[in-house]
């Protein structure tokens, strides 16, 4: 062979073998980004995503008593888990971006979760900022096609009064209302979506019901503040540990959960599973809120906390459980039941990763 053309082939193995390279690459920051974009949000899973998903999930399944679908399907509804999942975490990154891209945040998140992407060093303040300037519009034109555009625009201005003007950190009672505001805002939102957009409509009950769930977060909120009083000492942020008290605010936290695992079965006028369902998971919150005090068992109770939640909104489907009544008379039982375990399970492990 001749030299020219022993020449040209070291020349597209080399061309090769940097098109390989950069494929690597590409490869590698692509996965990184995501990284980064997961561990923003990381955090809130268990307080946002998981359990909002689940609000719209069971009030879609719920039917006539939330919504006006008189006869929900079970596996229509859960086909839209991926979009009502979508709708609850875009909106999420968009809090969490404007939240820990202030340096009061970084500071904060040194003490109290030194692996999100700013104190790690994965990401710059001006390169959050962008990629919040960009997470905007994106959310915007998402969930006009999936739905619950009303609730993400509420949500911008939540977030904004939260993180720009100060909210957070102006006083316990403020923070905690702007806390319930958006929670309502995410629930409204979830359940829009997987009820089908615009197919079907939210009763008057419902915004009765997302009333009292209003309550239950700005009464029982504090139970997250137990875990980061380190972190928001720092940053001089009022919240209610800070200001009564640890303890003043452990009783505050068991009583009113104790109520509301009480109030809300009642609003439903449900029977003994209805008040099961929330009393002892509520008592469980309680007992360990008052009795076991130190971080560790804090993060853990806050976790069993959005367990406890997720158990309230389940309670328009104890009311009215036909969805599955008419899933299990569809003759092919072993079918619905193989089913059915596939979809339980997958939300098990949804929740369980979110924690």
């Amino acid at each position: 062979m001749s030299p020219p053309e022993k020449q040209s082939q070291g020349q597209i193995s080399e061309t090769h073998d940097l098109r390989k390279k950069g494929n690597t690459n590409l490869l590698s920051s692509t996965l990184y980004s995501l990284q980064t974009l997961y561990l923003f949000t990381l955090s809130d899973h268990s307080t946002f995503v998981t359990p909002q998903t689940a609000f719209g999930i069971f009030g879609a399944l719920s039917g006539p008593v939330l919504t006006t679908n008189p006869s929900p399907d079970l596996f229509t509804i859960a086909g839209r888990l991926p979009q009502t999942l979508l709708w609850t975490w875009l909106n999420t990154l968009v809090f969490v971006l404007g939240n820990q891209r202030l340096p009061e945040s970084a500071k904060e998140d040194s003490l109290n979760k030194p692996w999100r992407p700013l104190p790690a060093g994965r990401i710059t303040t001006r390169q959050a900022t962008h990629l919040l300037m960009a997470s905007i519009p994106l959310t915007f034109v998402a969930t006009y096609f999936l739905g619950g555009l009303e609730e993400t625009v509420a949500l911008f201005v939540f977030d904004w009064m939260y993180n720009d003007l100060g909210g957070s950190d102006e006083s316990y009672i403020i923070r905690n209302l702007l806390i319930a505001a958006g929670y309502v805002c995410y629930s409204a939102g979830a359940m829009r979506v997987a009820s089908g957009h615009s197919a079907f409509t939210l009763l008057p009950v419902t915004y009765q019901w997302l009333g009292m769930i209003a309550a239950v977060i700005l009464s029982t909120m504090h139970v997250q503040d137990l875990k980061d009083q380190e972190g928001d000492h720092s940053r001089e942020r009022k919240t209610l540990p800070l200001v009564i008290g640890h303890w003043a605010t452990r009783c505050l936290i068991a009583s009113a959960v104790l109520f509301w695992s009480i109030a809300c079965p009642l609003f439903w006028g449900l029977g003994l599973a209805g008040y099961a369902l929330s009393g002892i998971s509520g008592a469980v919150v309680a007992t360990r809120a008052l009795l076991l005090r130190d971080t560790g068992a804090d993060r853990l109770t806050w976790k069993l906390w959005s367990l406890w939640l997720m158990g309230l909104y389940f309670l328009p489907l104890v009311k009215d459980y036909s969805v599955f009544v008419r899933f299990g008379a569809q003759g092919k039982y072993a079918e619905n039941l193989a089913l059915a375990l596939v979809y339980g399970g997958a939300m098990v492990r949804l929740y369980r990763r979110s924690v």
